[in-house]
Order: structure tokens, then C-alpha cells, then sequence
């Protein structure tokens, strides 16, 4: 269910790397046909829970770690996929799910056979017994940690939220039973063990445990909860793991020999993956400098200025993006979209005879964007670039294409690049008129033609027509395609007001999804079919412990199962804390959202500005501020354990607004 997500240098520091089973839970099965997988053995070594018990009706979800015959644990990829298989031997006592999440259906026991299967081959199946109870009052249908996965740094503490929600998938209260903490190794230590959760407990609907890291390694927490039944007996409901990783901290340092240097602004990421490696790309941008400072992380952070030092014409108060470049695919160089006197750039190192690492320039606009009197707002996200590799060579050449908002014209514009050499692409570079200016703007592209598509928002605002008189201009937020050789564009329905940080991504079936902030809340837009149409629908991302407080900036992304990866900053009285939100894929609750605060125990802002990226190996990368520290930090989710298959990569046209004849909508 869950695949171990490595960036190598955490795996070189990882020295409990291999997972042990001394103990097999009764029921394990060792037979059956084996054929040893490619590069080695495969093997099931562990499933966790070991012998999980719910009650009818309740569920919880199961973790299989997959290994070589080293005992190495192994990661699942898109390009070299590993899927566990599970089937139950008795379905009308327990079911269980292609992604190991097992449903009470009736009282009884049930063995629950997992096997992992990669390049057609198979190892030897494990088993579980299952023991499911009848559903009993108070009604506990599963139990679960708030994270359900973290990291902890060696003699670091962080506290968990355990947390039980009914059949109905509502929060439910845990008073009046007894909670038990099961740790598989000793690499993490835990307390309390044990907790009478009474009236008088630290909340009747969460209880905290606090985990502290002592050895590296993974740990899976398992909460027990047991109530009586009677008098005579107790009923014993087995909640979903925590997996826990125990590291040592990586974060970005500032280089030892910088002085006077605030980097940590303006945000943006990007993963390379090539020869088996991986590489985050940063960018960023010193205020003291005003310069924009390139970044990547191999064994240690690395830093090129790539146009800076005191005096330099880089225009501060501007975000900057971070692509790679499409034209490169062995080296996975990055290109860069920036503001330099303002104009809009394009930043790139060559990717022939290259070795001294020189960034050569491309002026995207052709006049100033902003200007003393047409300035961007502070901390705005008015840049954007997107590359686009062709996955099925169907299409004539990779492509990159830029969006940016001309302040000096209340116009947002979009160019794409050509290759041979690198240069803009005068005869589709074409901008949208507004009468209003817009203060945050995304871009993507369609995944199967490489077509541009982006989103972008405006505040209400009092437009100056030529005859004197004044129009308002609702907030509003867009989407917008370029096809048919012009621009169309949406209005996106049922915002309330309070947009900002729009970030937009499509699915593998080119379904557009747009992340914004909207007051105090983050919500996801979602175009979705509806008779012979398309409409936007609203999902709020929350979880069963709801965040409170202002949201300052908002970063996405989407996975490889289409699922929404979201990094906001909340600011409360005490300062701003960083989030980390996902929907794990093993979940039947209402609102499956769960949040992680990555930067929970250290001081200082964290936020204002953060970007982030997920890896083929589906795991999420952010980089975010640390306001005390003038630099930034980095966060990599922990390594875990997803043996799914990866949907389809079909593609689709669901993200074309208007077809045919040119419609009154269109915009030149």
C-alpha cells in the first residue's frame, strides 16, 4: 500500500534500512509458486497491522513492506511499478481493497493473502488473520494517526493526534474506553503507552502521543483501543499505523562564506530525475543581492548566483519560476522565468559543451511590465513557465511555454519557446486584455498535445472607461486555453472572494485543477463533466482536526494516481506554521484529508513563500521559508509504502472550453 520513496542521500544516511520479521504473525504463509524478480529477490517481508482486529462496518488500512532478497526495502515507480496484490479468503467476513484497506463486512475471521508482483513476476504470499467483532457502542469504525506519516530527527519529539471517526465517517469520541500503543522496533520511544481516555482526558474526540526519535530507521505505531462489550468482556478495535522514519535533518544551509543574505523568497521547485538519481532544483531570490539564486541538492545544497550582486538590475519583490528544460532530457537542466529591469526574462544553461555552467538569456516581453507607476504587488505570483516532454514522440518537439501578467497593459500573456535554437515563438506569443489588474496567475500544459493552459485571478476593482465613467470589475478567477489559434477563457464558479496564490495542475486525463487560497480556507476547482457541458466543483481541503487562520500562500501539485499533494502557511497569533495536505489513498472517510506540519518545532514564520513538487516515485518535495533563519528550508515526505498501480496514462480533450466555430467567449 505504501511504496518507499527514496532521495538517495537520505537512503546513504538511512541505516536501518532493511526491515526485520522475527516474529511472523500467526497465519503467515510461506508457500506457494515463487519466480525471483528482476535485479533480485522479491519478498514480502512485513504487513502491518500484524493481527488487526475492527468491528463490523469499521475498517482499517494494512502496509505491506515489499523487499529484495537483501532486505532491502523497495520503492515503487513509474517506470519500474511494484503493485501488492491482496484477496481475502473470506470476503462475507472481510473485504479488502486493491490499495490493502480491509472492510468488516461480519463477525468471524478472515486471512487476508498479500502478494507484490513486479515485471510479471511474484513473490511468495503472506498472510494475516483478520478478526472482525461486532460494532459496538461507543461507535469506533476506525482509528487513525493524524499525521499517518513523519519523519523525527534522531533525539527530535514530535507530537500525534489519534483520532476515531464513526460509520458514518464523522469524528467520534473515544471517552471512556482504553487506548494501547504498539511500536514494531525501538527506534522510536513512546508515551504514554497506555491512556484511560476518561471525560477528563485531553479531548474526548483526540488524544496526543508523543514520539521521540532514538535510532534511524522506520517504526510503525499501531493505536489499540479497547471498550467493554459487558461486564465480562472487552472488544478490541486495531487503528490504521503511523509510519515514522528516524533521520538525520537535511534542510538548506546558507553557504558558509555569503554573509548578509536573505534568500529565502519567492519560491520554486522542480525535481530532475536521471541515471537513476534525484535532484532538487531550486530558485529563489535574495532581496540583500537582488539577485536570483539557482539551487540544487544532490549530497549537499549547491548555489549559482545567476544574476545578482549589489547594484545588479534584477527587480526585487517578484516571484520567480523553475522549470526543466524540455530540450535537455539527459541532464535535466533548468530554465528559469525572472523580471530583470522590467522586462520579462527567460534564464537557461545550454545543454551543449556547457561545462562552465554559464546561463545565457532570452528577453521574453517586449516592453517593460511594470513599471514606477504599474508595480507587482509584494510576494505576488505573476510568473509562470511550464515544460512539456512528449511522452509518446506523437507530437512535432517538446515545448516550454511562459504566462505573465503585464502590469503596464492589464494584459496576461503567453509565449512559448523553439528549439534550435532556443528563442520565442513571435507567432504564438499573444496576450488576454482585462480591466483589471491581476494579482496571481498559473500555468500548465495539456498533457498529450503540450498546449498551454493556465488560470489567473482578479481582485474587485473600479475600471476607468475612455468616456469617463467608472466600471467594477468583480473579483473573479479564470481559466484559459489557447486553441484554434487564439485564447479562450472560463470564469470559475462559486469563488466567494479572497483569491490568491492560484496554482494550477492536470490530471493524466487533462482534467484542470486549480488550487487557490479564498479567505481563511484552501479549495480545489475541479472541472467536471455535467450533460454535454463542463462545471467547476468545490472541495475544500481540510481534515478531521480543521486548520485555523489566515492563509498566506498556497503550493500544488498532483500525483501519479491524480491525487492532490497541497502545501499552505496558516498565520495565527503566535506566528505562521507551514502544512502539508494530502488524501492517502486507504481511507473511507468523509473528508480523508490529512495535514503535516513539517516545520512544527522550530521557531520563527514558515511559509510566506513555499513550493512544491512530487517525484515519480510519488513522493512530495516543498521548499519552504523559515522567517528567523533569512534562508529556506527543505522537507521531503517520508519514505513510504505505496504498491498501487498507477492508473492509465490515456489522455484526454477535457480541458478544451470551446470547439468549432469562434464563439462571442473567445478572447484575441
Amino acid at each position: 500500500m505504501k511504496a518507499l520513496k527514496f532521495l538517495l542521500p537520505l537512503a546513504l544516511l538511512f541505516a536501518g534500512g532493511c526491515v526485520e520479521d522475527r516474529d511472523l504473525p500467526e497465519g503467515a504463509d510461506k508457500s506457494g509458486a515463487y519466480a525471483p524478480a528482476s535485479g533480485g529477490s522479491l519478498q514480502i517481508s512485513s504487513v502491518f497491522p500484524r493481527t488487526p482486529v475492527l468491528a463490523a462496518g469499521g475498517s482499517v488500512g494494512l502496509t505491506a513492506i515489499v523487499t529484495n532478497g537483501a532486505g532491502t526495502v523497495l520503492e515503487s515507480t513509474i517506470a519500474n511499478p511494484i503493485t501488492v496484490e491482496w484477496v481475502s479468503s473470506s470476503p462475507n467476513v472481510a473485504r479488502v481493497d486493491e490499495s490493502g484497506f480491509v472492510f468488516g463486512a461480519g463477525k468471524g475471521e478472515a486471512r487476508i493473502t498479500a502478494r507484490a508482483r513486479r515485471d510479471g513476476r511474484y513473490s511468495l504470499p503472506y498472510t494475516i488473520l483478520v478478526q472482525v467483532v461486532e460494532r459496538n457502542s461507543p461507535d469506533v469504525a476506525e482509528l487513525f494517526f493524524n499525521p499517518m506519516q513523519a519523519f523525527i530527527d534522531i533525539n527530535g519529539e514530535r507530537v500525534f493526534k489519534i483520532s476515531a471517526v464513526d460509520h458514518s465517517g464523522a469524528a467520534t469520541s473515544l471517552t471512556g474506553g482504553h487506548l494501547y500503543i504498539e511500536t514494531s522496533n525501538d527506534n522510536v520511544s513512546v508515551e504514554p503507552r497506555e491512556i484511560n481516555v476518561t471525560a477528563g482526558a485531553s479531548g474526548s474526540y483526540s488524544v496526543d502521543v508523543k514520539a521521540r526519535g532514538l535510532e534511524k530507521g522506520f517504526t510503525f505505531i499501531t493505536p489499540i483501543y479497547t471498550l467493554p462489550a459487558s461486564a465480562s468482556q472487552l472488544v478490541r478495535i486495531t487503528g490504521t499505523p503511523l509510519v515514522v522514519q528516524v533521520k538525520d535533518s537535511v534542510e538548506a544551509q546558507v553557504p558558509g562564506s555569503w554573509t548578509n543574505v536573505n534568500a529565502g523568497r519567492y519560491l520554486s521547485i522542480a525535481v530532475s530525475e536521471t541515471g537513476g538519481y534525484k535532484t532538487i532544483h531550486a530558485a529563489h531570490y535574495d532581496a540583500a543581492a537582488k539577485g536570483l539564486i539557482y539551487s540544487n541538492f544532490y549530497s549537499s545544497w549547491a548555489h549559482a548566483t545567476i544574476d545578482g550582486g549589489a547594484g545588479t538590475t534584477m527587480d526585487a519583490g517578484v516571484s520567480e519560476q523553475i522549470a526543466l528544460s524540455p530540450y535537455d532530457s539527459n541532464r535535466d537542466k533548468p530554465v528559469v522565468i525572472y523580471l530583470r529591469n522590467g522586462y520579462v526574462y527567460l534564464r537557461y544553461q545550454p545543454y551543449i559543451n556547457n561545462a562552465s555552467g554559464a546561463w545565457n538569456d532570452i528577453q521574453v516581453s517586449k516592453a517593460p511590465v511594470i513599471d514606477a507607476n504599474h508595480t507587482y504587488p509584494e510576494g505576488s505570483r505573476l510568473l509562470g513557465i511550464t515544460a512539456f516532454r512528449d511522452p509518446d514522440r506523437a507530437s512535432p518537439s517538446d515545448q516550454a511555454h511562459i504566462a505573465y501578467f503585464d502590469a503596464v497593459n492589464d494584459k496576461v500573456c503567453v509565449a512559448s519557446l523553439k528549439d534550435s535554437p532556443i528563442a520565442i515563438d513571435d507567432a504564438t506569443h499573444q496576450c488576454i486584455a482585462l480591466n483589471a489588474p491581476v494579482h496571481s496567475l498559473s500555468i500548465s500544459h495539456n498533457r498529450l498535445t503540450g498546449e498551454p493552459r493556465f488560470a489567473y485571478a482578479n481582485a474587485i476593482y473600479q475600471h476607468l472607461g475612455t468616456d469617463g465613467n467608472y466600471t467594477v470589475i468583480p473579483e473573479a478567477l479564470y481559466y484559459a486555453t489557447r486553441q484554434n489559434g487564439g485564447f479562450h477563457r472560463e470564469t470559475v464558479n462559486g469563488i466567494n472572494g479572497g483569491i490568491g496564490s492560484v496554482s494550477l495542475s492536470l490530471d493524466r486525463v487533462n482534467k484542470p485543477i486549480i488550487a487557490v487560497r479564498e479567505g481563511n480556507y484552501v479549495r480545489l476547482y475541479s472541472r467536471e463533466p455535467y450533460g454535454n457541458t463542463y462545471r467547476w466543483q468545490m472541495e475544500p481541503v481540510g481534515g478531521i482536526d480543521p486548520v485555523q487562520g489566515e492563509i498566506a500562500s498556497v503550493s500544488f501539485a498532483l500525483d501519479a494516481y491524480n491525487e492532490p499533494r497541497v502545501a499552505f502557511t496558516s498565520v495565527t497569533t503566535g506566528g505562521s506554521k507551514i502544512h502539508y495536505a494530502r488524501k492517502p489513498p486507504f481511507r473511507n472517510l468523509v473528508s480523508r484529508w490529512v495535514i503535516e506540519e513539517p516545520g512544527a518545532n522550530e521557531p520563527g514564520d514558515h511559509g510566506a513563500s513555499n513550493a512544491i513538487a512530487v517525484d515519480s516515485a510519488n513522493r512530495a518535495h516543498m521548499v519552504y521559508t523559515v522567517g528567523n533563519k533569512r534562508w529556506f528550508n527543505y522537507w521531503a515526505e517520508p519514505n513510504f509504502f505505496d504498491y498501487r498501480t498507477y492508473p492509465s496514462a490515456q489522455y484526454a480533450g477535457a480541458d478544451l472550453i470551446y470547439t468549432g466555430a469562434v464563439n462571442a467567449s473567445r478572447v484575441y
